[in-house]
């Protein structure tokens, strides 16, 4: 007769090996990666962020127009942030669409998902045309009363988009 060979230590080899190899993969994409599962991301619009970016750049007759991607890596930050350039009307140009994302699992979330221009570009083409028209007015106001409405945006009880 063999002698049989208790489960606990058979369980821990494998549980050791599994936590190792998963350990061996990587969980911060390299920038191609990052980029093309930001684009591919599937809004609540039912439509991927790269085609509601370019059916902006359409719409606004190049009022909107999309200058690029930047991958930033942070140290010991187990995910890349993703910005998304553009310019809009007569402002300089700027990254102000900003993502987070992951691999292994793929994950791609906005980085702030309650305020600024990602959260209408997560709601879809039609939100996100909204959002920008509502940025091209604010350009057309003095310096001043943007810096007052920005300062007191925080306070305003209503959502305008």
């Amino acid at each position: 007769m063999t002698p049989a060979i208790p489960a606990a230590p058979i369980a821990l080899l494998l549980a050791a090996l599994v936590s190792s190899a998963a350990a061996a993969q990587t969980v911060v994409p390299t920038e191609r990666t990052a980029i093309d599962l930001v684009r591919d991301r599937r809004t609540t619009g039912f439509t991927t962020i790269a085609r509601t970016l370019a059916y902006a750049e359409r719409a606004t007759g190049g009022a909107f127009r999309l200058g690029g991607y930047k991958v930033d890596y942070r140290p010991a930050a187990p995910f890349a942030r993703v910005r998304i350039c553009y310019r809009l009307g007569i402002d300089p140009p700027t990254c102000g669409l900003d993502y987070r994302v992951a691999v292994n699992p793929a994950h791609v979330e906005p980085a702030d998902r309650y305020d600024g221009l990602t959260r209408d570009l997560e709601h879809g083409p039609q939100a996100f045309l909204r959002a920008l028209a509502r940025e091209a007015d604010l350009q057309r106001q003095p310096v001043f009363l943007r810096k007052v409405e920005a300062a007191l945006e925080a306070f305003n009880p209503y959502d305008w988009r």
